[in-house]
């Protein structure tokens, strides 16, 4: 979830830079289109400029205002892609019939303008966008011969909306093979994305039963440690389990049942928990839990829950009569303290279960004396027989 906020954050941001560089675009025409008539070749005067002007820099701004405020986000192209260039458009299409003598100055800008599009819009709508860019110079250029007749010149437009044309359908072939390899880069980048999401996976997951491991056990220890001291109102409680007399399955059934019952095992424990809750492999035989919002009691009936489905779980067909168990030790986060006390607590717990007889819960406070103090080590190797 953090990762899907900090992509869109990010693609906002790429949104908002994108409408600034238009804003900056409108801006550096109306820049030039002043100095030209600062230096006399374009008869329109301050006011008349600024008539004609302030508006499309105002609208321009306005995208990047909206962009702003979030309120693009429910829209179908969120970047507005197409809005954007029909507004960028609408100045100097505008200035052909009622300035002339930025024609010139108005082409230039529309065929910048047509390269914005290549980098978001798909070639049908590129193809479409760029028609109807093409098509209103048309019309404004009519338009000028109507209301300017006899002072300009027919052919000279004619030659210009030519050459625009051929311009803008090299443009639009060049977006095609923009389009082309954006398809690809971002083909590749979701193949990507899928194999490092792969990898991630199998990096905290126990290949024989599928569950969690010891490595995202530790993380989510951490996580849930650092939650638990900085919110009084979230707490988590451990659960050490470990199956009774595991070597015997092996010993007498072989290790490919014995990974089948691992398999069944590590099933059983995940379907007894809920969503919020984690089961992980700490290896051989021992599984934990990390129960999220649950306190000891709570643990207990999870425990003994798994203990009584593993009770019905048969081994094998040619013993079917042959039943396994499972010890259970469980204690709860204390605040403050280093997580490794409260393994070192839970691991004491499940020590003391196999110590009065196995098959059964066991429960260790902080408080209680020694808690936590037994000599055995939270981190273990194949862990068969460790603690039978």
């Amino acid at each position: 979830m953090a990762s899907e906020i900090t992509t869109q954050a990010l693609r906002q941001k790429l949104r908002r830079r994108r409408a600034i560089v238009a804003l900056a675009g409108c801006g550096a025409f109306v820049f030039v289109a002043w100095i030209a008539c600062g230096a006399g070749l374009v008869e329109l005067g301050p006011v008349g400029f600024w008539v004609l002007f302030g508006p499309w820099l105002v609208g321009a701004a306005a995208f990047v205002l909206f962009i702003d405020s979030g309120l693009n986000l429910d829209r179908r192209d969120p970047a507005l892609t197409i809005p954007q260039i029909l507004w960028a458009a609408a100045g100097p299409i505008l200035l052909v019939p009622f300035v002339p003598d930025f024609t010139e100055l108005s082409l230039l800008g529309l065929l910048t303008i047509g390269l914005f599009g290549a980098f978001r819009l798909s070639n049908v709508r590129y193809l479409l966008t760029n028609l109807v860019l093409v098509g209103g110079l048309g019309v404004a250029l009519v338009l000028q011969q109507v209301l300017w007749s006899g002072r300009v010149d027919l052919s000279a437009s004619l030659i210009g909306y030519a050459a625009l044309v051929c311009a803008f359908g090299v443009v639009t072939a060049v977006g095609f093979e923009l389009n082309g390899f954006r398809r690809q880069l971002t083909e590749r980048n979701d193949e990507l994305t899928v194999a490092f999401d792969r990898l991630r996976e199998m990096a905290v997951r126990d290949d024989l039963t599928g569950i969690h491991n010891r490595r995202f056990l530790m993380d989510v220890l951490a996580q849930q440690k650092a939650l638990a001291d900085r919110s009084p109102n979230h707490h988590f409680t451990l659960c050490y389990l470990d199956i009774d007399h595991f070597k015997r399955v092996n010993d007498v059934f072989g290790h490919a049942q014995g990974d089948r019952v691992l398999r069944q095992f590590a099933r059983i424990s995940a379907e007894a928990v809920r969503d919020v809750d984690y089961v992980a492999r700490l290896g051989g035989e021992e599984f934990v839990l990390v129960l999220v919002g649950t306190d000891a009691e709570g643990a207990r009936v999870v425990a003994e829950r798994i203990r009584d489905q593993l009770s019905t779980l048969a081994i094998s067909d040619a013993d079917p009569e042959f039943r396994i168990s499972a010890s259970a030790g469980i204690t709860e986060y204390v605040t403050g303290e280093p997580v490794d006390r409260t393994c070192a607590r839970a691991d004491a717990a499940l020590y003391r279960a196999k110590a009065d007889g196995r098959d059964q819960v066991v429960l260790v406070d902080a408080d209680e004396p020694d808690a936590g103090q037994m000599p055995l080590p939270m981190v273990v190797g194949s862990g068969e027989g460790r603690r039978s």
